[in-house]
């Protein structure tokens, strides 16, 4: 007796031309407000299944009280790029299609500069989720 196998699924190809890039622009405004104001549970509800799978509520929760808590609120963030795209093979990331958003941004006192990244992840029904959130001085 042979056991039959399915056949694998393969998610459409989407490029930067079939998204909405300025309402993905605004998700991840709304994510960047969320972390700010400090309401990490919100966005753990909102989190992706790549989250999820990697970490646990209260590790997110830390995780993102970590990377923002000492820079404050930031000020005069400008949007520098987008890239929307099917990474191949990366470490904790579920096969599907990313949205890599980022935010030229400035931190404290003295305004220094930096790169803020929001990463959603398009989900069921097309609904883009967070996927990773990171801060890096330029």
């Amino acid at each position: 007796m042979t056991i039959a196998q399915a056949a694998p699924v393969h998610e459409t190809r989407i490029g930067l031309e079939d998204v909405d890039i300025p309402r993905l622009g605004m998700s991840a405004m709304r994510f960047i407000k969320a972390i700010e104001r400090g309401q990490h549970e919100v966005l753990w509800e909102a989190a992706s299944d790549t989250i999820r799978r990697a970490m646990g509520r209260e590790a997110f929760i830390a995780l993102l009280a970590q990377r923002h808590g000492a820079l404050g609120p930031g000020m005069d963030r400008r949007w520098a790029a987008v890239r929307v795209d099917q990474p191949d093979q990366r470490p904790h990331w579920q096969p599907g299609t990313y949205a890599v958003l980022e935010f030229s941004v400035a931190f404290g006192t003295a305004a220094a500069p930096h790169r803020e990244t929001v990463t959603l992840r398009r989900e069921d029904e097309g609904v883009w989720r967070l996927a990773g959130y990171a801060v890096r001085a330029s």
